[in-house]
């Protein structure tokens, strides 16, 4: 008796519609490290007990749905919930922005119906021809159940291609049981095999070229929670099953997903005349679809040449104005975003501008910008000078005193900074060679 009181009560559970996503879920989930993970794939049958509670995480993100009529393509899909796929796929003339999966649920079916998207600015969407049967319900273990789905993708007014993704879903409700994720326990859930047997095929005014897509996935559903409990998708070749991605419901861990984009830039050049040279920014982030250039400061004194902008992966500027110029990047995916700046990248000169100096205290340099011989007021006598390149790189050192012309001819155009000391004072001034 004591016996049977310490077992845990577990029961076989049904899934339906109550256990799908609904509008306005926001829900957490973790990707977690595929080596050395113990993916239990054999352990299936009636009341059976899964551990996944080593799964070490190496990224996270969050399922964000919307109602339809929260998004650009309320006119399209009516009283259906949207899933947005990502800001940005394609390029150049062929570049589709804000994309949305759309579901439709109810006591019968769990199903994808298409895909809203925007092209030129214009809202679209493309609504599957077969629609995407994901689960069936009543869900119960043992069950199985096989559909078709077919998606078709043509833009309006253009005969250039087609894309058509289409194939059979196999699901096998192979068990049942507890499991124990670094989330938490479940007492009970469902363990779902999914085939998915699909060919993508790019049609064109020439040919049609087909892709073979074969995945297989294991689900954990439970009825407590939206989205799987834990789900692992990978190939099956022979019997043997290879995992490409384990995620699992989780709450916020602070870590960000290994999918979002690394920001990284080059400059062609960092100095140049105004209203004259131009200057190519070079994205050269990682897994980046979006970009945000910012440039600082930003006063009228920018100019966006040869049909780029802010948000062109590789704009091109010219400057109207003299100055120190610092430039930031924001890349952009639908898994995050990160960003990197740096500070007074460009240097430009107006040669036509009258000569100027800078000051940092009492001191005063001049000119600025500086041709061949730069000066210091405010010194005392014998100061300690030095003046060092943007990388930090000792260029110079020498003793001065004020007023005294210090030859700067040699120097290669661009950002210094010349520091000081004379025993009562000391500091930093930047100045420009052009």
């Amino acid at each position: 008796m004591l016996a049977f009181v310490s077992m845990p009560l577990v029961a076989q559970i049904t899934i339906g519609q109550s256990a799908m996503p609904v509008s306005g879920d926001t829900i957490r989930y973790s990707t977690a490290n595929i080596v050395g993970a113990d993916l239990l794939l054999k352990t299936k049958g009636a009341n059976k007990t899964w551990d996944y509670s080593g799964l070490k995480p190496n990224g996270q993100d969050m399922y964000k749905y919307l109602a339809s009529s929260k998004t650009p393509y309320a006119f399209y899909f009516i009283n259906q919930i949207g899933l947005k796929a990502a800001d940005s796929i394609g390029a150049s003339t062929f570049t589709f922005k804000n994309l949305y999966n759309f579901y439709t649920k109810n006591s019968t079916v769990f199903k994808a119906e298409g895909l809203g998207y925007s092209f030129s600015g214009i809202p679209l969407a493309a609504k599957n021809t077969d629609d995407d049967e994901i689960y069936q319900f009543p869900l119960d273990y043992n069950d199985s159940d096989i559909s078709t789905f077919r998606f078709v993708l043509s833009i309006p007014g253009q005969t250039l291609f087609t894309y058509i993704q289409a194939g059979k879903r196999t699901n096998v409700v192979d068990g049942w049981g507890s499991i124990t994720t670094p989330y938490k326990t479940y007492s009970s859930v469902l363990r779902v095999k999914t085939y998915l047997d699909e060919i993508d095929s790019l049609v064109t005014t020439f040919a049609k070229i087909p892709i073979p897509r074969k995945q297989v996935i294991y689900k954990f559903l439970s009825t407590t929670e939206h989205i799987p409990v834990l789900e692992i998708t990978g190939t099956e070749t022979l019997g043997v099953f290879t995992a490409t991605q384990i995620r699992y419901r989780d709450k916020y861990n602070g870590m960000q997903s290994p999918f979002r984009p690394r920001a990284n830039f080059t400059v062609n050049k960092t100095s140049g005349v105004v209203n004259k040279d131009t200057f190519k920014l070079t994205s050269r982030s990682v897994l980046a679809t979006n970009y945000q250039w910012q440039v600082t400061p930003s006063n009228g004194s920018v100019k966006f040449v040869s049909s780029t902008g802010p948000n062109t992966q590789n704009p091109i500027m010219v400057f109207t104005k003299a100055g120190l110029y610092t430039v930031s990047l924001l890349a952009t995916n639908t898994f995050g975003t990160d960003d990197t700046t740096v500070a007074d990248l460009i240097a430009i000169t107006d040669p036509n501008s009258s000569t100027k100096s800078i000051s940092e205290g009492s001191i005063q340099v001049y000119p600025n910008p500086v041709g061949e011989s730069i000066s210091i007021s405010g010194l005392n006598v014998d100061a300690t000078i030095s003046i060092a390149d943007v990388s930090g790189k000792n260029i110079l050192d020498i003793k001065a005193h004020s007023n005294s012309a210090i030859d700067v001819s040699h120097l290669k155009a661009g950002l210094y900074f010349l520091n000081y000391m004379d025993g009562l004072k000391s500091g930093t001034v930047k100045f420009i060679k052009q």
